[in-house]
């Protein structure tokens, strides 16, 4: 559904627009990808410490048309597409657009939008997923000018799990970087939403896959294509270790998880804590009131341990 408004020089109007079904112009691609935790570590430069996100310049080959109108009957009407090809607009698009002075005179997510301006200069800035794409464009009197927005986008799904352990899904960080174009070398976006729907510029990328309670990372590089999502399932080559005190349930306990002499995981508190481990000799270290417990342990790719610390 299109919106038309027309906003003064320096004033703002938000309206809230018919949202249209995201990727709607998607095929469908599922993938299935294992990934090794031992992989090599992630360079410094694409270590997921970093805080800033980028942002990937997408294709700039848009089409543009203009028609007459009635003088103070100019407008805008935006829109925008994954691919050359595709036929329906993407929604759940930003749009903001500010005059010659910079001020905002439209701010709204809308899969496509019609709006009243003056005549003059303006810039336009378009957010989709991961995409941010800014254009200038003028408007001239009596004029109406409509812009389809080439993305040149595709998405990534991401589910991962256990590698052959049935155990319940455990939450985790994924980060993904960009190995080319503009961005290369610098994270792009993170997610927390098992199985969120990520959308990306068309290029090759980087995923490195947390499990928060935990020390199992996977990486893997995948292709985005224009157009496509694809289904990424990341099986970490891990074992699960179920930590549990035996003694009064009243007592407060705090563990940690020690690999030789570097501790892997601490801080840990409750009498019975789950954590999900790459293959490799640990030491299981419980802390109750000013008592140390400690075990040892092994575990081994696919497999749950119990490891009971106390009386």
């Amino acid at each position: 559904m299109d919106a038309c408004t027309r906003p003064s020089h320096t004033g703002r109007q938000t309206r809230e627009l018919t949202k249209g079904p995201c990727l709607a112009a998607f095929f469908y691609c599922a993938c299935m990808i294992f990934a090794d935790s031992a992989l090599p570590a992630t360079p410094p430069e694409l270590q997921p410490e970093q805080e800033e996100t980028a942002t990937l310049s997408p294709s700039v080959q848009h089409e543009v048309s203009m028609k007459q109108v009635l003088k103070g009957r100019e407008m805008a009407v935006l829109s925008a597409r994954l691919t050359d090809a595709s036929v329906t607009p993407v929604g759940n698009v930003s749009w903001k657009l500010r005059n010659s002075v910079g001020d905002v005179v439209f701010d709204s997510t809308a899969e496509t939008v019609a709006v009243g301006l003056h005549p003059g200069y303006y810039d336009v800035e378009l957010k989709f997923g991961s995409i941010n794409l800014v254009e200038s464009f003028t408007l001239l009197e009596g004029h109406g000018l409509s812009i389809n927005f080439v993305l040149n986008a595709g998405a990534l799904r991401v589910l991962s799990r256990i590698k052959d352990l049935a155990t319940p899904d455990f939450s985790s960080d994924t980060f993904i970087y960009a190995l080319n174009g503009k961005a290369k070398g610098r994270l792009v976006t993170r997610s927390s939403t098992p199985g969120e729907i990520v959308n990306l510029a068309a290029g090759q990328y980087r995923i490195e896959n947390r499990l928060k309670l935990g020390n199992a990372t996977a990486v893997i590089d995948v292709k985005v294509q224009p157009g496509i999502m694809s289904a990424v399932e990341i099986n970490h080559r891990a074992g699960l270790a179920r930590l549990s005190y035996v003694g009064s349930t009243a007592d407060k306990v705090e563990w940690e998880i020690r690999r030789g002499a570097l501790t892997e995981m601490q801080h840990l508190n409750g009498v019975n804590v789950s954590v999900v481990l790459r293959p490799g000799k640990y030491i299981a270290v419980a802390r109750v009131g000013g008592e140390r417990l400690t075990a040892s342990f092994l575990i081994k790719e696919g497999e749950a341990r119990d490891i009971q610390l106390g009386n």
